[in-house]
């Protein structure tokens, strides 16, 4: 037994080792983004003031989903394109609510735009009427990262046609 607690190089390395390894924080697992897989939605946004527009489809982490905010668009440096911010809630397929803020890039265009949305998971939002959402279920704790959607937006139908999706 004395033999055990007998200093030595050797236990002093597997001390210093475990003593390392146990002190150092975990890794962090980076989880995936949210990915849009089908959507469709609908804005006007020839509308002045704040505007409203709804999503629906199929997503990541939500299953299948429908979305209603929003947003506020003001001209942007480039003439003719749009900056919008606004707030966004999502409803997953099981009920719970995922709410965030959103950013919307529109580029120039005369009947179909290039458009960039991207979405921020806030602890909850607060709508222009002053009605304040909060998430629900497991994104009170829980949330994805961020969501990036690019889509064409088609002026004469104020409707959102996905083209691709990222986070």
């Amino acid at each position: 037994m004395k033999r055990l607690l007998r200093p030595t190089p050797v236990k002093a390395v597997l001390l210093a080792l475990v003593t390392l390894l146990g002190t150092a924080p975990p890794r962090a697992a980076a989880e995936a983004p949210v990915k849009m897989k089908k959507f469709i939605g609908q804005i006007d946004i020839t509308a002045e003031g704040v505007i409203p527009f709804t999503l629906s489809g199929t997503a990541s982490h939500l299953g299948e989903f429908n979305a209603y905010g929003e947003v506020e668009f003001v001209p942007g440096e480039e003439p003719g394109s749009l900056m919008g911010e606004g707030v966004v809630v999502f409803e997953a397929a099981d009920g719970d609510l995922l709410v965030g803020v959103v950013a919307w890039e529109v580029a120039p265009g005369d009947d179909f735009r290039d458009c960039r949305i991207h979405f921020s998971w806030r602890d909850f939002v607060q709508f222009d009427d002053g009605t304040v959402v909060p998430n629900t279920g497991r994104f009170v704790d829980d949330r994805p990262p961020g969501l990036v959607v690019i889509a064409i937006i088609a002026i004469l139908a104020a409707i959102l046609f996905p083209v691709f999706a990222q986070a």
